[in-house]
């Protein structure tokens, strides 16, 4: 009930019922995987082009405390995002995460939560198993082709690394299909 009414509050602080598509971006993954999170450049080309041809769209930034400088930079560059705010606890971060019909992220908690919650989900995959992560008809799977792909190492001196490796594109495209728009 209470999870309930943090959503409700939120969507209507934001005028959230308004909005034709949502979208929720996970910007980021704890400290200990490096690799689990995607590019900052990727992130700010996906949001300027959304942003220049999805009218009616609203998008959402998640994280914790970690990623509350990555949020503060998307947040500076483009003012119409809307932060869910880096220090919530888990309920709340729960409740927030229902908000939106589509979410990426990466292999994280985020991930499982939307997943479990029936979003749409878009995952990008790097030194993580894209195999193991079941998608019950609703998770579309990016990763990058490489000999390296599912090291299960926490950082990489790779370059380009399986992260940088997931274009713009691969991801816009994921986004618009998501959505039902078809391919940019």
């Amino acid at each position: 009930e209470e999870e309930l009414k943090t959503k409700e509050s939120f969507i209507k602080k934001h005028s959230l019922n308004d909005a034709k598509y949502l979208l929720g971006i996970n910007v980021g993954a704890s400290g200990r995987w490096q690799l689990k999170q995607w590019r900052m450049d990727g992130f700010v080309e996906l949001i300027k082009y959304l942003y220049g041809s999805v009218p009616g769209l609203e998008i959402l930034l998640y994280g914790g405390r970690e990623e509350a400088e990555r949020i503060s930079e998307l947040t500076a560059q483009f003012p119409q995002l809307i932060s869910t705010g880096t220090d919530n606890d888990l309920r709340t971060f729960f409740a927030l995460l229902d908000i939106p019909q589509v979410v990426i992220s990466g292999d994280t908690m985020a991930l499982h939560a939307a997943t479990a919650l029936k979003k749409r989900v878009i995952c990008l995959f790097g030194p993580t198993s894209y195999h193991e992560i079941e998608d019950y008809g609703r998770i579309t799977k990016i990763y990058p082709q490489m000999d390296c792909l599912v090291c299960y190492k926490p950082s990489c001196d790779f370059k380009p690394n399986c992260m940088e490796m997931i274009s713009t594109q691969m991801v816009l495209d994921a986004v618009l299909s998501a959505f039902g728009l078809g391919l940019a």
